[in-house]
């Protein structure tokens, strides 16, 4: 399996971990995505994760079956291009733009679908800004979505002791004492907490935004923490959220 990736996905490779393994890195996201990942699944690709096909995984990449390198020449944030061989059998596909964007799938040379990009939205804080004042409530609704995900994985992280532990640090005695105990210190230590599960590779889910899920977390629990602290509204809270 050879795998080539833009600068943003690669750095992946470096330090999170991966639900359900134990391990940090992509190579053992590559090696169950191919023996028991289902695409079905969607993002949720590795649901099936089992202690027999980690194992499996990791004989996957002790015999060096999987290459990973930067893609040159792209200018692509999200940009991941996967090419499998199995005897004379070759196939290849690439998602660009979003997590489950196909833009490009061949099998032995032939190609099976082939999109354009679609082009960037233009878009400037006053238009984003208007539109989560004006939107129609129940078309936006969904964004409380990433409130119950995101504030569920950093009570997840409050429970257990993962990577650093900073969110349920920040929680103790003696940091009250330094910090407050406060709407700051609370959005500190949630914010931190959900980064701290999901990097350990925790078995729980988060929003992401813009690619990434420490990004959607910090877009989302300190508005969220605020809301809740200071009485606001439903309504309120879904258009601070957009």
């Amino acid at each position: 399996i050879e795998v080539l990736l833009s600068a943003n996905i690669l750095k992946n490779a470096m330090g999170v971990g991966i639900p359900g393994t134990g391990m940090v890195g992509l190579p053992i996201a590559v090696a169950l995505g191919a023996l028991i990942g289902k695409s079905d699944y969607q993002l949720e690709v590795l649901r099936d994760c089992t202690p027999e096909a980690v194992e499996q995984g990791k004989r996957f990449i002790a015999e060096k079956r999987i290459c990973i390198s930067l893609k040159e020449d792209i200018t692509e944030k999200l940009y991941i291009e996967v090419i499998c061989k199995a005897g004379d059998k070759t196939a290849k596909a690439i998602i660009a733009g979003g997590h489950t964007t196909f833009i490009y799938i061949a099998k032995d040379e032939h190609t099976v679908s082939e999109e354009e990009e679609d082009a960037s939205l233009e878009l400037n804080l006053r238009k984003v800004y208007d539109f989560a004042l004006t939107a129609p409530l129940d078309e936006i609704r969904f964004i409380l979505d990433t409130a119950r995900l995101n504030k569920a994985a950093a009570e997840q992280a409050f429970k257990g002791n993962y990577g650093h532990s900073l969110g349920k640090m920040l929680r103790g005695t003696y940091e009250h004492k330094v910090m407050g105990d406060s709407v700051f210190s609370h959005i500190l230590s949630y914010t931190s907490a959900a980064c701290d599960a999901r990097m350990a590779g925790a078995m729980i889910p988060v929003m992401s935004n813009s690619g990434s899920g420490n990004q959607g977390i910090s877009a989302t629990l300190p508005v969220v923490v605020f809301a809740e602290e200071n009485g606001k509204s439903e309504e309120e809270l879904i258009r601070a959220l957009m």
